[in-house]
C-alpha cells in the first residue's frame, strides 16, 4: 500500500484520481440509501412474503438515522429507482402517488412479483416513529392493477 501511495504521490493525475475514489467510496458509504428492485417474476404466498421481510434489512446507510432526515433519503431513493428505468421508474412513480410522504420512512426494497396469484409491487421500508431514529421496517403488497393493499406487515 506505501509503495501505490508515494506512486501516486508524484504524479498529479494519479493524485486526482485517488482524491476521486476515495470520495466516491466515502460518499457510498455515507451517502443516501442503497435501493433493491427485483423483477424475476417470482410468486409468493403470504407466508413467504414474511420471510422475504424478515430476511430484507435495511441497509446500513439508512439503519438508525434520524427520522428527520427520513424525506430526502425516500427522495433520493425515489430517485435512485428512477435511474434504473423501465419497472423500477414504474414502481417509484407507484410509491409517489400511493405512499404519502409522512417524514419518516424510506423504502429499500421493491420487486414485481405474484403474491397469492395476483400481479403485485413489494415494498419494504424502514421507519420510526417521530422524534427518533429508523429502526423498523414494514412489507407493503399492492395489487399491481388498482393499487389496492393486499397485506402489510410491521416488524419493530
Amino acid at each position: 500500500m506505501r509503495k501505490v501511495v508515494g506512486r501516486v504521490a508524484g504524479r498529479p493525475h494519479a493524485r486526482v484520481a485517488a482524491a476521486m475514489l476515495i470520495a466516491s467510496v466515502t460518499l457510498t458509504a455515507c451517502g443516501g440509501p442503497e435501493v433493491t428492485f427485483v423483477s424475476a417474476n417470482a410468486s409468493y404466498t403470504i407466508e413467504q412474503v414474511d420471510e422475504l421481510h424478515a430476511s430484507q434489512g435495511p441497509p446500513a446507510s439508512v439503519q438508525g438515522r434520524h427520522v428527520a432526515e427520513a424525506s430526502e433519503l425516500r427522495r433520493e431513493a425515489l430517485v435512485e429507482l428512477r435511474s434504473r428505468g423501465g419497472e423500477a421508474t414504474e414502481l417509484a412513480e407507484f410509491i409517489t402517488r400511493t405512499i404519502a410522504d409522512t417524514g419518516r420512512s424510506v423504502p429499500y426494497y421493491g420487486e414485481a412479483a405474484a403474491v397469492e396469484g395476483t400481479d403485485s409491487w413489494i415494498i419494504v421500508e424502514v421507519w420510526g416513529p417521530e422524534s427518533s431514529t429508523l429502526e423498523n421496517t414494514r412489507i407493503w403488497v399492492f395489487a399491481l392493477d388498482s393499487g389496492a393493499v393486499i397485506y402489510s406487515s410491521t416488524n419493530r
